[in-house]
């Protein structure tokens, strides 16, 4: 009697246990409270359930194995480093990396649910629902200038304080905004629906080879809305990750596609030019519209930019990693540790201070760079093993009908080389959970070496450490650059190169003055605005500043047609988060001043107007003394010469 009881408390925990996991799928589009609670459920309820599931799990203990060691020497490491922590119980259930092992429970589980294949075909139907949740909660997301899952919980009403969307600009008449679906953030969403593009391309590509013009074209519609969303949401290492797993896929699966599609005729030719070209210039048309669209790809190619701040992170970052290669820093610390590093850029160049107080460091904005400062070279390494293991599965794995496929899971891989998914609780555990049904579904075999999967992993590492040598070379004077506003994108950039860096930089600073730039007329007599310094010095707390702020202008005498006057109105903005930093300030004048300009060097000097706090924690009662420049005295039927601006290092100018 006993035993049949307990036999049937084994059979409906085994079912909770599938049934959690099912609403799981549901759940994580929607809700980060609710879906950690179904995961959690789904958890213990396994633990409960028959025992063949434990005689099955045996087979995915490997991969398993491998993420629980990366987490463990976190752990270790933080017990190495004890003694460094203040409160180190409250750190490291808070903050640690460690701390988000349970997460990577439910892939072993998903993995034995999906193994069975009744379960199994309830699961797709549950994968395409959770799918199509995340799709529709983006679009409605772009259309609305509130964060919908705070607007929704605050019953329909948007409460005081509440961050707004950030705007995209309009769309056929009607505002729109950078998705971010129930999530709280863009890279959140930007990660969940990655791992299902991915899947809709294979899909795409399938019904194409089996000449099944319906669902391809079904298909390829979800594929345009979804990828729109996709490009509007702006998450730039997503995109890379996307791209990346659904080259590699549809390499490894070539001889599957090669030679299976419809045979080519002129009207099969026609129609894929007419749709290619309908494509093109949808894109374009989004494009134009889209102005957050067109400052993403014209980023793609700079140091410093307002939201990819990577060349500081890890700046920050690689230091740690030299002083602590072998047991790492211990889990939490990586914002503390890396706030001693910055420290000595401060200290060498105070113009710096804003700039690296305002960089995102609390982790290293990359999984495996992450994992291997905060636990040890050896705890990143264990992480790169699993991602071997995860791309020869994806190479592996086949698609049954009516299934969704997975293959989309590998895109944290790549895009982990920028932001680190893994310590983000809201794409971190779907991606275990999703993991662990591409496991589940192919029936193991006896191993085999992949080396698609060793070349892929190979070539992706070392092509972005080579990127990141290439760019860390750079000197962090050169890589800084002061913010400045114009007419025009075109007219800032020469602006920019007109600024001269730092005076150690004398190499690249007589380069710039031996440079001439030309602007047209126009150009040349409107106003620009130029970053300037802070009302406080280093360190903090900050003193005010006593220095009067300067600035130099040179002109050329081998000029033709530089200017001869300028106007300078010195305003003060506040000083703000890495959130608001690039966004409207509250900024207001503070005088304006003219001046005559002759060849050579000029010099402009202004005295501080204002009573402000002798000594404050930065960045509270800090402002800004910036510059708003407009030059006149040239000829307007000609283009004008552009002169040279010297802040010094810390609107400090003087003649050396």
């Amino acid at each position: 009697m006993k035993r049949i009881f307990f036999s049937q408390i084994s059979e409906t925990s085994g079912k909770v246990s599938l049934y959690s996991l099912l609403l799981f799928l549901l759940a994580f589009p929607l809700s980060v409270s609710a879906s950690q609670i179904l995961a959690g459920l789904s958890i213990f309820c396994f633990i409960f359930s028959p025992k063949e599931n434990f005689q099955k799990i045996r087979v995915y203990l490997l991969p398993w194995a491998l993420i629980l060691g990366a987490y463990t020497l976190v752990f270790i490491s933080s017990l190495v480093h004890f003694e460094e922590y203040s409160h180190f119980w409250k750190t490291f259930t808070r903050q640690s990396e460690a701390g988000d092992f349970w997460l990577s429970i439910l892939f072993p589980i998903a993995a034995v649910h999906s193994s069975d294949e009744k379960k199994r075909k309830l699961i797709y139907k549950y994968l395409w629902i959770s799918f199509l949740l995340v799709l529709i909660s983006g679009i409605a997301s772009v259309f609305s200038e509130y964060r919908l899952g705070k607007f929704i919980s605050n019953g329909f009403t948007p409460a005081p304080g509440d961050r707004r969307q950030h705007p995209a600009g309009p769309l056929f008449g009607l505002e729109t905004y950078l998705p971010i679906g129930l999530m709280n953030t863009h890279l959140t969403y930007g990660g969940l629906i990655s791992f299902y593009i991915p899947g809709l391309v294979l899909l795409v590509l399938q019904k194409i080879k089996k000449k099944d013009l319906k669902r391809s074209f079904g298909f390829g519609v979800l594929l345009l809305l979804a990828s729109w969303v996709f490009l509007l949401n702006q998450s730039k290492s997503a995109w890379l990750g996307v791209l990346a797993v659904t080259v590699y896929f549809i390499l490894s699966k070539w001889k599957d596609f090669s030679g299976k599609f419809p045979r080519i005729t002129p009207v099969r030719v026609l129609i894929l030019i007419s749709v290619l070209v309908s494509l093109g210039a949808a894109v374009r048309f989004f494009y134009q519209k889209n102005w957050l669209l067109q400052r993403t790809l014209a980023q793609l190619t700079e140091i410093q930019t307002p939201e990819n701040q990577r060349y500081w992170i890890y700046k920050l970052s690689l230091p740690l990693l030299a002083e602590n290669p072998i047991l790492g820093t211990g889990g939490g610390r990586f914002k503390e540790t890396s706030s001693e590093v910055s420290k000595t850029f401060i200290q060498k160049n105070e113009q710096l201070w804003y700039e690296l107080y305002i960089t995102p460091n609390k982790h290293a904005h990359n999984d495996i760079l992450e994992f291997a400062i905060v636990g040890g070279w050896l705890s990143g390494i264990l992480w790169i093993g699993f991602f071997y293991l995860l791309f020869r599965k994806i190479a592996t794995s086949s698609l049954e009908e009516g299934n969704f496929p997975l293959i989309g899971v590998g895109f944290i891989w790549v895009a982990g080389f920028f932001q680190c998914y893994l310590l983000d609780d809201e794409v971190a555990l779907p991606f275990f959970a999703l993991a662990g049904l591409l496991w589940g579904r192919e029936k193991e075999t006896a191993s085999q070496f992949s080396k698609a999967s060793v070349i892929f992993l190979s070539f992706t590492f070392l092509l972005n450490t080579s990127f990141w040598i290439w760019r860390l070379s750079i000197p962090a004077e050169l890589a800084y650059g002061r913010q400045v506003f114009a007419s025009s994108s075109p007219l800032a950039k020469k602006i920019e190169r007109r600024i001269l860096p730092f005076r150690n930089q004398t190499e690249e600073r007589e380069k710039r003055i031996s440079e001439t730039i030309q602007v047209s007329a126009s150009e040349g007599n409107s106003e620009f605005s130029v970053e300037g310094c802070l009302t406080h010095r280093y360190p903090n707390p900050a003193k005010r500043r006593k220095e009067d702020y300067s600035f130099g202008i040179y002109i050329s005498p081998e000029w033709k047609n530089p200017p001869t006057k300028m106007e300078v109105t010195v305003f003060s903005e506040e000083s703000f988060d890495e959130d608001k930093l690039y966004w409207s300030h509250r900024k207001y004048d503070l005088g304006t001043r003219e001046m005559g300009l002759k060849p050579g060097w000029n010099s402009f000097v202004w005295k501080e107007t204002m009573e402000l706090s002798k000594i404050t924690i930065f960045p509270d009662i800090v402002f800004f003394r910036s510059f708003k420049i407009r030059f006149g005295g040239f000829d307007p039927e000609n283009t004008m010469d552009l002169p040279i601006l010297d802040l010094g290092d810390l609107c400090d100018f003087r003649l050396e």
